[in-house]
């Protein structure tokens, strides 16, 4: 069990309504005043509840990204109830704007950058006397925020980029920044966010909090995405040269709950069991629907479905499949297997249903070296870049990759696609490395029309092909309905 830190004793209390930290949905386009806080207890109360503000989004990410990509998908084609419906639309890229998962990310996630905000401000970091605790409450606010930009900028393209209170008047008439607008947002967020936690260290109550090689992390991947390897390179390097170039993890030790905060953990958002309210849903989310105690107390919903083909992608030798997902479960009634797959990965035992202890991994090691192999091979060629991928391939049991058998860059990058998924495998990554790789069409209409179509046959509505359009999603309507003429919608939509 997880130690009872303060980091996680003040997140529950933000959880139970403290108003300094309040979680409360506030309606589109709604900024909130300023509260104006008297101390540095104060502020660090709010900064906490922007770490508890990540929670809300990043329980329907999995629908936002792994459930559009090739890893997962429904888990039946029977069922015609409205929320099985919008959940498909996501599988297939039909949404619309009235889907209510992507109102419920959108909504969750500017919330929070709004928390953010009201943190970001001179009055607000001014009563903290101490400069460098004043540096670390604003480098800490300022990831948050770049973190949650970014994912909204792969999601929709252009954002509403809100960077610091507005009144309502002033919201209902703002529109949408451009997508180079919020990256250069992001990129100096980040920026500064790594110069206020450079000299920033934190004790054992305080693990979870952002960090420098977090916030240099993140960075990196955001360069890696708009393909700005020479940007990225120094950035891993640092990580790397801290980290040391060894995995000092087993790969299921990384996600056992008696074992979080490990040393592959460089950012995750965290979660508390105990009737906290800030439990995770998501092992009986995950879980086989109607399997009763027999993976989980509460049974589970059979949401995230693995696919037959990211099943067959482990290899026999490949430790990773069995801590990420299984092909089964024994019913233990029946005295056999069933044969339903499930994700494992955020799997451990919970007193009350949706209320786990799991933690969910946003910035991992491994993650690191396989994006640094990744820049190293764009920037000085496959062997540059080999021992960084044969690490993570060393941990998972696999043999290494020899310098004669990758000779060419693209040749590299089909074995780094194929270790990013299985490594990463339902970690809510694998959408976001299709898009910016260009594959996404290419990797789901096979996925949808060839791997899996015995599944997706069994639909009696016809399966169309996804379009470049259907690559981001909607703004939600009621976004567009509470500013009239200012606001327009994504193309196609």
């Amino acid at each position: 069990m997880k130690l009872k830190h303060t980091f996680i004793g003040i997140l529950s209390t933000c959880a139970l309504g403290l108003a300094s930290c309040d979680l409360n949905i506030m309606p589109d386009s709604y900024i909130a005043d300023i509260n104006f806080y008297k101390n540095e207890a104060e502020v660090n109360t709010a900064i906490i509840g922007c770490y508890g503000g990540m929670h809300n989004p990043l329980n329907i990410e999995w629908a936002l990204t792994e459930l559009r990509s090739d890893n997962t998908r429904m888990n039946s084609t029977r069922s015609s109830n409205d929320a099985f419906m919008q959940l498909l639309a996501l599988d297939l890229g039909t949404m619309d704007a009235s889907n209510p998962n992507i109102r419920t990310y959108w909504e969750a996630t500017y919330q929070n950058i709004n928390n953010c905000n009201s943190i970001l401000v001179p009055e607000v970091l001014n009563v903290v006397e101490d400069e460098k605790k004043r540096a670390q409450f604003e480098g800490e606010a300022l990831f948050i925020r770049a973190y949650h930009y970014f994912n909204l900028v792969r999601l929709f393209g252009p954002t509403f980029l809100v960077t610091e209170e507005i009144s309502m008047e002033e919201s209902l008439r703002k529109n949408r920044s451009s997508v180079q607008a919020t990256y250069s947002q992001i990129i100096d967020d980040l920026k500064r966010s790594v110069t206020d936690l450079q000299d920033v260290t934190y004790s054992s109550n305080d693990l979870g909090r952002a960090t420098v090689l977090a916030a240099k992390s993140l960075l990196a991947k955001v360069y890696l995405t708009l393909g700005q390897y020479e940007d990225a390179k120094p950035l891993l390097s640092d990580v790397v040269t801290v980290k040391g170039e060894t995995l000092n993890v087993k790969y299921a030790d990384v996600f056992d709950t008696t074992k979080e905060m490990n040393d592959d953990i460089i950012f995750t958002v965290r979660y508390k069991s105990g009737s906290l309210g800030i439990g995770s849903p998501f092992a009986n989310t995950f879980a086989p629907q109607n399997s009763g105690a027999n993976v989980i107390t509460g049974s589970g919903d059979g949401k995230n479905y693995p696919t037959k083909e990211i099943s067959a992608a482990y290899s026999k030798e490949d430790l990773r499949k069995d801590v990420s997902m299984a092909d089964s479960y024994y019913d233990k009634s029946k005295e056999m297997e069933a044969q339903v797959a499930y994700v494992k990965k955020f799997l451990s035992e919970v007193s009350v249903r949706y209320d786990a202890e799991n933690d969910w991994p946003i910035i991992r090691y491994a993650d690191v070296l396989l994006m640094y192999a990744e820049v190293l091979n764009e920037v000085d060629g496959p062997s540059a870049g080999l021992k960084y991928l044969n690490l993570v391939r060393e941990r998972a049991g696999l043999s290494k990759i020899e310098s004669n058998a990758v000779s060419t860059r693209n040749v590299f990058r089909t074995y780094l696609e194929k270790e990013r998924r299985l490594e990463l495998a339902f970690e809510n990554q694998r959408w976001f490395d299709l898009l910016r790789w260009g594959k996404a069409i290419e990797v789901v209409n096979k996925h949808i029309q060839e791997t899996e179509w015995d599944f997706y046959a069994g639909y009696t509505q016809q399966i169309n092909k996804l379009q470049d359009y259907q690559l981001i999603l909607p703004i939600p309507q009621s976004v567009i309905d509470n500013n009239p003429g200012v606001i327009t919608q994504n193309p196609n939509y």
